[in-house]
């Protein structure tokens, strides 16, 4: 890309002097010989360095050269201030050091194992999970089941090599031989499996970018803090750290660094790929443009999935060797993904549906998100431990999250103690931005809400909220979204003075005009949705409150997901009423954190028919095959972990002595592999005897 020359003329070759530096002091001699084979320390980190600085600088430059307009005076610095290295040692987190030599910047390591593994989920579920399957033609199945168990076995070994280095060499995966090749991203075809492992080399960069424009680092004149997404005062209420907000800030924004970055590297490898000689249009660069950009949204959107996945798989393995401290940043990463999720959902909705259209966020983007988050509860409760089951884990479960603001404030103390913020916020935007102003309403808005929590004077709030509505009214229209969200708090605020009757009423016109103004699928409605279904259980109408419940979480397990913050809520409030009712437990009550999803896409882990047709897929391979044929003992191997799963304890100790009653080699199994096998049927054994 021209664009990515101009900026690697910018090089500080002096800071990337220093990065060949501190790659070398990094250098983990065992680690470099188990990736390449080389025993002589110096020439294993030569060529390992040699082979991979080329594909960072290449990544770094075209970060910075598709950074948007406004960003490009930065960008042109950033190029001569940042140098970026793959660590050549097993670490599981990138980092970002202050250059220790006289040229003056920041040197940003990658971690190697971080991009693989995120890079080979990825590819795998790509493969697993048909994005489209419609489109496919009939009899996809089969093909997808066999990419299901090839991906869960070269996750399974890759996973096992990186608890052991040493004891085998690395597996030979689906991605393990891109490695090979050094063109930049934009020469690559975007279908195949390299442009994954760019992917992701694309995004742990990008999040480590990010905290180099924005100041996130440690000076010698103190901490130098740039934008964050969270008010830090906001943020102390809310216990979220500073480093932590930081992240979050590098989360959010990651995401659109790395979409940018594919679509004009794609298009442009498009343009490149049709030669000057093509017959174009305006119409026909549109079309192409748009459909290049739905892939790169796609991508960036598998490659965020994926690289949490990774974070949490590496966070339980750490753990499990006794290195704590990384465990814990790993594991506070992935409390980070619900936040991260609603960020990435909020850009598709808000910025790229209309600038490309509606298929920039559809369904299938819902259904693929329940499939990555069925497969990241499997990898980790069912697969791992095959890995270690000797190693417990002691780390939280998937559910941990952080508090949202409207959490936060229910505190009347943290009410209290953020009301200067607000107060100040609202001063700074009526001067800079004008009494009408929406973000000058919206605060007003939020300000009187949290007056509220903070004093619980009703009367006093709806006056405020009264005359703020009256003027956003005026200024923004009744159908603004600011507008709406000040009438769905003071009908709070009328419910929780005791006016249940009167905030009904007020709802059910909300409901009814949000419905009207932004469709029934807006997230406002949603909300407006779930007060009114408490409000019909507060009122004693326990029946239409269950009813109003189920209905409003199969629309939210459809439109946000299953693990979003707000589904969990009505999943958590559906149990709690279902109680009051004779009706038997469903599904969804009976585990509100547990991994079973509603609705979750065929043949993911999750669904309820993927084990029964996996029992099918083995007998016909027996069948037409025979029991010792490599792809009936793979299919075996996979039926015995979604057994495991299923809590079938004799089903999964006879998968596991079926197999160890073959040679299996002959499926890519070694000798570690086939022991650990053996300690996961001695395990399950020890469950049948109970």
């Amino acid at each position: 890309m021209g664009r990515s020359i101009l900026f690697a003329r910018q090089q500080n070759h002096g800071l990337a002097a220093e990065a060949e530096e501190m790659s070398k002091a990094f250098a983990d001699s065992s680690f470099l010989r188990w990736l390449t084979g080389e025993s002589d320390p110096e020439l294993a980190w030569e060529g390992y360095f040699t082979h991979t600085q080329p594909q960072v600088r290449a990544v770094l430059d075209g970060l910075l050269a598709t950074q948007p307009p406004e960003d490009r005076e930065t960008a042109v610095q950033l190029a001569g201030a940042v140098e970026a290295f793959f660590l050549p040692a097993s670490l599981v987190e990138s980092r970002v050091f202050e250059s220790p030599g006289p040229s003056a910047g920041h040197l940003i390591g990658i971690s190697p194992l971080l991009v693989q593994l995120s890079a080979e989920i990825a590819w795998g579920l790509s493969m697993a999970h048909p994005y489209m399957p419609e489109a496919l033609p009939a009899g996809w199945q089969p093909a997808a089941m066999r990419a299901q168990e090839s991906f869960a076995l070269a996750v399974f070994q890759f996973v096992r090599a990186l608890e052991r280095p040493g004891e085998a060499p690395v597996p030979v995966t689906m991605l393990t031989t891109v490695g090979e090749r050094t063109e930049p991203a934009d020469t690559l075809d975007s279908t195949t499996p390299r442009s994954f492992y760019d992917a992701a080399m694309i995004f742990a960069l990008a999040h480590e970018l990010t905290h180099v424009r924005e100041g996130h680092l440690p000076s010698g004149e103190g901490r130098n803090t740039g934008r964050l997404l969270i008010d830090q005062r906001i943020a102390a209420v809310m216990g979220v750290s500073e480093q932590e907000n930081e992240e979050l800030t590098a989360d959010a924004s990651t995401f659109t660094a790395c979409f940018n970055y594919l679509v004009t590297t794609w298009d442009r490898a498009e343009e490149l790929r049709k030669g000057s000689g093509h017959s174009r249009t305006r119409h026909t660069d549109k079309r192409q443009f748009h459909f290049t950009a739905w892939k790169s949204a796609i991508r960036a959107t598998e490659i965020c999935e994926a690289y949490y996945s990774a974070v949490l798989l590496l966070a339980h393995l750490t753990q499990r060797g006794g290195d704590e401290d990384t465990a814990q940043r790993l594991e506070t990463t992935g409390m980070r993904l619900p936040y991260v999720q609603q960020a990435v959902q909020q850009v598709r909705q808000k910025l790229l549906v209309p600038g490309y259209g509606p298929f920039m966020w559809t369904e299938r983007d819902v259904a693929y998100r329940k499939a990555h988050h069925s497969w990241r509860l499997h990898l980790i409760e069912n697969l791992l431990p095959q890995v270690s089951r000797h190693r417990p884990t002691h780390l939280p479960g998937l559910a941990g999250r952080y508090p949202t603001p409207e959490e936060t404030w229910q505190d009347p103390a943290n009410a209290g103690a953020v009301l200067p913020v607000l107060e100040q916020q609202l001063a700074t935007t009526q001067r800079e931005l004008g009494p009408s102003h929406q973000n000058t309403l919206a605060t007003r808005a939020t300000l009187a809400a949290v007056r509220f929590e903070a004093s619980r004077d009703a009367r006093t709030a709806m006056a405020e909220l009264r005359d703020v509505i009256a003027d956003m009214t005026q200024a923004l229209g009744p159908d603004d979204p600011s507008t709406f969200a000040a009438r769905y708090s003071l009908a709070q605020v009328r419910r929780r003075a005791g006016d249940r009757a009167g905030a009904t009423t007020a709802l059910v016109t909300l409901f009814l005009e949000e419905s009207r103004a932004l469709g029934p699928d807006h997230p406002e409605v949603l909300d407006t949705r779930y007060e009114l279904a408490h409000l019909r259980a507060e009122e004693g109408d326990v029946e239409g409150a269950v009813a109003a419940f189920t209905s409003l979480l199969a629309d939210q397990e459809r439109l946000l997901g299953h693990d979003h913050v707000v589904t969990e809520l009505t999943r958590r409030s559906l149990a709690q009423w279902r109680q009051e009712t004779a009706d038997p437990p469903h599904e969804t009550a009976a585990a509100p954190a547990g991994p079973l999803i509603a609705n979750a896409p065929f043949l993911s882990p999750d669904h309820p028919d993927t084990l029964s047709s996996y029992e099918a897929r083995l007998a016909y391979l027996e069948r037409g095959l025979g029991r010792d044929h490599p792809d009936a003992l793979t299919t075996r191997w996979f039926l015995a972990t979604l057994r495991a799963k299923a809590g079938d304890v004799s089903g999964t100790v006879a998968a596991c002595t079926g197999l160890l009653e073959h040679d299996l080699h002959a499926m890519g199994f070694d000798d570690i592999d086939i022991s650990v096998l053996r300690s996961h049927l001695e395990h399950w054994r020890s469950l049948e005897t109970r």
